[in-house]
């Protein structure tokens, strides 16, 4: 038995192409998993694995110590076999998260999503995946182009903790030249936001990931500000696009038996109250950020909803109508 758990500790601690190890280094790392023995048994062993067929291991040719490798193409050794829930997660990952990855981490999870779809070949589960799907609730639009390469940079750096040089073009200005200390990838509807400061400035920047062009990693520590957390960051509504930072409304719209049915089962706040005006009609109330979003959510309701409360925003609805009004019946 101890021999079998030696071989297939062996087997696990030989990297995938273009890595290798020599075999002095296993003979280390097993020695040190605890396994009593000398080179010449590790150089037995595996001669022994590898001239079975079993396993497509192989070595370097005409170096000294030899160095050992799976080819990068070759099945991915899992013992034990990965199951059939193991398997839905591995497919479930690749298709819904595989864009939240680094390339390194997709690279080396590529042979357990094709592992995973051999077996679920076999299983109860292997149309799973076919029937989830996830959609936006707002309109469909075509993701922007983000350069590969750019992208590959900016996943090292927050990866390692690094910063980058970029070339980078804002909203209305030309091309310009930026050290970027990264904090965090936010991925929201069709497009990909970098959370990070600038050079050594603090004020947290959002920048679309599209508008990158060029891209360097560079031997520079990131800095995180005092009391960043990506968490919060998006939970305080910077991505809501606040008009004052931090500043909350108590809201007051009329809205209709279509509209309080939705939002009775996907209420605005936990403070939301909802009564009843007349039998066509009802009042609702809540707490909530005053931000370019909420104007956004609200206007798509057109007609089904008029705000009440507070009068500064009624008033920036009535001064919209008045525009539309204009601009559809003049």
């Amino acid at each position: 038995m101890n021999t079998l758990l030696r071989y297939f500790q062996m087997l696990l601690l030989i990297p995938r192409a273009p890595g290798s190890i020599s075999t002095p280094d296993l003979l280390k790392k097993l020695r040190d998993k605890g396994y009593q023995m000398d080179i010449r048994t590790v150089q037995r062993d595996l001669n022994k694995l590898s001239a079975s067929g079993l396993f497509p291991f192989t070595s370097s040719e005409g170096s000294k110590p030899l160095c050992w490798f799976w080819p990068k193409h070759a099945p991915r050794l899992q013992l034990p076999l990965m199951t059939a829930d193991e398997a839905l997660t591995f497919k479930l990952v690749e298709q819904f998260l595989k864009h939240l990855l680094p390339h390194s981490v997709k690279d080396q999870l590529a042979a357990y999503f094709t592992l995973a779809d051999r077996t679920l070949k076999a299983t109860p589960l292997a149309n799973w995946a076919d029937k989830v799907r996830i959609i936006s609730n707002t309109q469909t639009l075509l993701p922007a182009r983000i350069d590969d390469a750019v992208l590959t940079v900016v996943y090292e750096a927050l990866l390692k903790s690094r910063r980058f040089t970029a070339t980078y073009r804002p909203r209305k200005d030309e091309l310009k030249t930026y050290e970027v200390n990264p904090l965090g990838l936010i991925f929201k509807g069709s497009s990909v936001y970098l959370a990070a400061t600038l050079r050594d400035y603090h004020d947290i920047k959002q920048l679309a990931m599209h508008r990158f062009s060029e891209a360097a990693l560079i031997d520079k520590a990131t800095t995180v500000p005092s009391g960043f957390s990506l968490d919060r960051y998006i939970a305080e509504g910077e991505f809501d696009y606040p008009l004052i930072p931090g500043q909350s409304m108590q809201l007051t719209l009329k809205i209709n038996d279509r509209v309080k049915k939705h939002l009775s089962e996907t209420p605005l706040s936990v403070d939301q109250q909802v009564t009843r005006i007349d039998e066509s009609s009802f009042q609702l109330q809540a707490t909530v950020k005053d931000t370019l979003q909420l104007r956004w959510w609200l206007r798509s309701f057109a007609a089904d909803v008029e705000v009440l409360e507070p009068l500064s925003l009624r008033e920036e609805f009535v001064a919209a109508a008045r525009a539309l009004n204009l601009l559809y019946c003049s």
